[in-house]
């Protein structure tokens, strides 16, 4: 489907990049006993999972977060408890996994981006800014998922 010229549901969108995130997360929690408290990333670094598969799901455990493969979509994620946002990804990720979930699909660049600015007007995501620094790093919590 060629989402070019027409709204492309960038909050639907958004909405399945989370549950897909909330249940690796949830199998990798399962698989190694992560107590529910405990940020998933950093119990990987600290015990050495730097990759492997769990449930259905291939990861790769890198830098400040995850690359996730199940079935051919790609889901990548940084997860490093920088501030209190459960998850952020940058226009990259965000797009690999569309593309990558919706095989076929034409993602235009410039309708994404200002579909992500309407998100962060209405609060649902937001920049990662540090130090005044803005990374051209989106970030939200799950907690999002009950505005969508």
């Amino acid at each position: 489907m060629d989402y070019s010229n027409k709204n492309i549901g960038t909050k639907k969108l958004l909405e399945e990049y989370l549950i897909f995130i909330i249940n690796f997360e949830s199998a990798l929690k399962k698989e190694y006993d992560i107590p529910k408290d405990i940020n998933i990333w950093s119990h990987m670094v600290e015990r050495k999972y730097e990759k492997g598969t769990v449930a259905t799901y291939n990861y790769i455990c890198h830098g400040s977060g995850f690359t996730v493969e199940k079935n051919g979509i790609i889901c990548e994620y940084d997860k490093a408890p920088l501030n209190e946002y459960d998850i952020k990804f940058s226009f990259w990720k965000f797009k690999n996994f569309i593309e990558t979930n919706h095989m076929q699909t034409i993602i235009d660049d410039s309708m994404l981006k200002k579909d992500l600015s309407d998100l962060i007007t209405a609060n649902i995501v937001s920049w990662l800014i540090t130090d005044g620094i803005n990374w051209n790093i989106y970030q939200t919590n799950f907690t999002a998922l009950q505005s969508l």
